[in-house]
């Protein structure tokens, strides 16, 4: 019995926060999800960056150790992804990015946190660095048609990593107007995150439920099945086992709908892997909180 409680623990803030956001939008509440994105996007999230890896003392290897494990496991997704593509023939540059970037930001961080606390989600952060540019940059790249270097420029978690490891590295604390200003801003990037994530879930459609289904279970299986080749080949354990297995299983990012808008392409498609796969995901965290979870 204690292992049920430990996931309930961990997914029913996951489900109860982003059903605030989905029941606000549907009763017609105001939710502003272009200003609220851009304020975590460009501060809420930056901030928590670098006050949880300046607060925790992280070892920059580790950190540096998830991430570069992140890497390959987006290229081994990408292949699956474009693999899976070229057999139902389907447009490589419009759906391979929805197959290879998981929602590890609005979704995959909290769960991080909420399964193995802050470890957890100093892990989840380097895997969602890691996503962050590689989604602007490649996806952008893929959506538009033309590799955009200044996507990954005008990505803010670099420069926010760079500057803590600073301090890592040094040995100091940051000063102390600066760690409290970064822990209440960085404070509510988790919460809004969810927010927005139930809200546009209430607003994205469905297009070809069964190309959606098909393209979100890709999605899951292979994510979760890279994630799990990894941690094997790599003899992983612990928390940095859990964070990459359930950040590789996450379902389709949300900004994939974005790019896929900016650029006219196939976004009423894009739009409905993103439904599915996190529909899918949610019927299924309590198996894979499980999976994951130390015996």
């Amino acid at each position: 019995m204690t292992i049920l409680f430990d996931i309930a623990n961990i997914i029913a803030p996951l489900f109860l926060i982003a059903g605030i956001g989905f029941f606000w939008s549907r009763s017609g509440q105001n939710f502003d999800t272009n200003m609220i994105g851009a304020l975590v996007v460009n501060f809420g999230v930056p901030c928590l960056i670098f006050s949880s890896l300046t607060k925790l003392h992280v070892e920059p290897a580790i950190f540096a150790e998830m991430a570069g494990i992140y890497c390959i496991a987006v290229a081994l997704m990408a292949a699956v992804g474009a693999a899976a593509l070229k057999l139902m023939r389907l447009d490589i540059k419009a759906f391979l990015p929805s197959l290879t970037f998981g929602n590890n930001g609005n979704m995959g961080l909290p769960l991080c946190l909420f399964a193995f606390g802050e470890p957890g989600l100093v892990l989840g952060i380097g895997v969602l660095v890691v996503a962050a540019i590689t989604n602007f940059a490649i996806g952008t790249a893929l959506v538009s048609g033309r590799f955009r270097p200044g996507e990954i420029a005008r990505t803010p978690h670099l420069y926010v990593v760079a500057v803590a490891l600073i301090f890592l590295i040094a040995g100091i604390d940051p000063p102390k107007w600066l760690a409290n200003t970064t822990s209440i801003i960085g404070g509510f990037s988790i919460p809004l995150m969810l927010m927005a994530l139930g809200v546009s879930l209430s607003r994205l459609r469905v297009a070809d439920i069964k190309r959606a289904l098909a393209l979100s279970l890709v999605r899951l299986g292979a994510g979760f099945a890279v994630g799990v080749t990894l941690a094997w080949a790599l003899d992983l354990e612990g928390p940095i086992r859990g964070v990459l297995i359930l950040q590789c299983a996450m379902p389709t990012a949300v900004l994939n709908y974005i790019l896929a808008v900016r650029y006219n392409r196939s976004e009423e498609a894009v739009a409905g892997v993103i439904v599915a796969s996190t529909v899918i995901s949610f019927a299924m965290l309590p198996l894979l909180i499980w999976y994951i979870l130390p015996s």
